[in-house]
């Protein structure tokens, strides 16, 4: 008999990614959504349900072999007022309130860390820069009220990549603009912002991770930071994307933060997840090698 997995978030960027490969590990995943509208990733049975709504939750089943949460306001640009900051927190506590007891993973986020030139370690103080970050703060926070009765685990992903994401993301952007290049035009490639370094990890790679940390057996901590533990700077991203359309360019950069969220520095270490026999597949190459592929296919 198939487990079942309650997906929610299922019609994101990062919930295709997942129910495909729950699909192919031999789940059967249903996917929690607000609106039947949005685009139900395939072999996913939809359940409307809006988790900002407790009472709409009462024809969801309560038994599952396990849940992923994923359904969050994501995008730092959004939090200009503590509206999504609270949403994010009523659906975390209107799920957990409402499940039997199983196995359940909160996704959380690397902006709950402190500024630091340092990689981040999952025991570490947690101090979050931006809404954003506290939402996902206040999400953790949550989680030792149900613990007793749910085996609660959290992930903290740092920045991962690939095809689906929002296209007004930095990177999907920088797609399109390099591909759209005169290659004849040798002129430098202007970013906004700065050169900053962040943890790219392909969104395969996230998947894997979030589903391995679900199926651990007693593990004994149960937070995981979901990171590539490898700095690359943003014209490091840059050089690379023009190396793929086999040009070479200068890169000059605003040098000036553009919101908040900017900062000069957001490595993890990997090493908790990495001792649980987890490893990244993919390379920040073939990442964007799969970034171009759908970019072209979509244009």
């Amino acid at each position: 008999m198939k487990r079942r997995i309650l997906l929610t978030g299922a019609s994101g960027f990062m919930g295709h990614h997942m129910a495909r490969l729950l699909n192919e590990r031999g789940y059967e995943v249903s996917g929690l959504q607000p609106d039947l509208q949005l685009p139900c990733p395939e072999n996913v049975e939809p359940i409307l349900a809006d988790l900002l709504n407790p009472n709409g939750l009462r024809e969801v089943p309560k038994q599952w072999d396990g849940v992923i949460h994923l359904a969050a306001m994501s995008l730092p640009s959004q939090f200009k007022d503590p509206t999504p900051l609270l949403q994010n927190v009523a659906m975390t506590l209107n799920l957990l309130e409402h499940l039997a007891p199983t196995r359940v993973l909160l996704v959380s986020s690397a902006h709950v860390y402190a500024p630091s030139m340092d990689p981040h370690r999952e025991a570490e103080i947690l101090h979050p820069q931006g809404l954003y970050g506290l939402s996902k703060h206040l999400t953790e926070q949550v989680a030792p009220r149900y613990q007793q009765r749910l085996d609660i685990r959290v992930a903290r992903p740092f920045n991962h990549i690939g095809p689906g994401m929002r296209p007004e993301l930095m990177i999907p952007s920088l797609i399109r603009r390099l591909s759209a290049l005169d290659p004849s035009d040798s002129a430098p490639v202007r970013m906004s912002g700065t050169n900053s370094i962040r943890d790219f990890i392909d969104v395969r790679d996230v998947a894997t991770a979030y589903l391995h940390i679900l199926e651990l057996e007693c593990p004994e901590t149960r937070t995981f930071n979901v990171c590539s533990g490898l700095p690359c700077s943003i014209e490091t991203v840059v050089t690379e994307a023009l190396s793929l359309l086999g040009q070479s360019r200068e890169v000059l950069f605003q040098d000036q933060p553009t919101s908040a969220d900017d900062i000069p520095f957001l490595v993890g270490s990997p090493e908790r997840l990495k001792a649980t026999h987890w490893q990244p597949r993919y390379a920040l190459r073939e990442s964007l090698q799969s970034l171009f592929a759908s970019t072209l296919e979509h244009s």
